[in-house]
């Protein structure tokens, strides 16, 4: 029995070799999907991952209300400014005159003369001198007024503010601003001689 010749059989065809420009398309797509992941993360952690916060607002540094700002006293009652205490007893609007006790020296007002009331007590440890130029009148709007120092002397109580104030002593006096005569004065800021940062804030109306 004879055995028919069979030729061997052909090496079976290399593979492929992947293209080069594929396999860096390939790289390239997953390592910009990686930067977008990190840099998304980053945003979203600095803006705090946009989950709710437990914290009431207030407590979280949300607009809760005003915080830390000055203490608002009536008429009639005292408020105090560093060494100074003060009590607005009285005030008058519509004032169209001032003059001294002779009637010889007049002022009158390029508006209308709003005259505050005070009484100062010096509650410190050393004589100190009220200032009447370092007292503030405010209408509804925000507006500042100085005191008049023209009229002032015509009030009789020039000596009282501009002595010192020993320890312990009162003095009253009366401070005139001049405003428009449409204005209603809505509160005044008293400072007393060395805390001029820290006023005591009395509502007149």
């Amino acid at each position: 029995m004879s055995n028919a010749y069979q030729p061997p059989a052909a090496p079976p065809p290399p593979p492929q070799k992947k293209s080069r420009g594929l396999l860096w398309g390939c790289l390239g797509c997953g390592g910009l999907m990686v930067l977008v992941l990190i840099i998304g993360g980053i945003v979203v952690a600095s803006s705090g991952g946009g989950a709710p916060s437990d914290r009431p607002a207030a407590e979280a540094g949300g607009s809760g209300g005003d915080s830390g700002g000055e203490a608002e006293a009536g008429i009639g009652e005292p408020v105090e400014s560093g060494a100074f205490r003060f009590t607005v007893t009285d005030v008058e609007t519509g004032v169209t005159e001032l003059s001294d006790e002779s009637g010889l020296m007049t002022e009158t007002p390029q508006g209308q003369y709003v005259i505050v009331h005070v009484t100062v007590e010096n509650i410190g440890d050393q004589a100190g001198t009220f200032d009447a130029s370092q007292q503030t009148l405010l209408d509804a709007e925000g507006k500042e007024y100085s005191a008049d120092s023209a009229a002032e002397m015509l009030t009789g109580d020039q000596d009282a503010f501009l002595n010192q104030i020993n320890p312990g002593n009162t003095v009253e006096g009366r401070l005139p601003f001049d405003v428009p005569t449409d204005v209603e004065p809505a509160k005044i800021e008293l400072r007393d001689f060395i805390s001029l940062d820290q006023s005591a804030v009395v509502k007149l109306s």
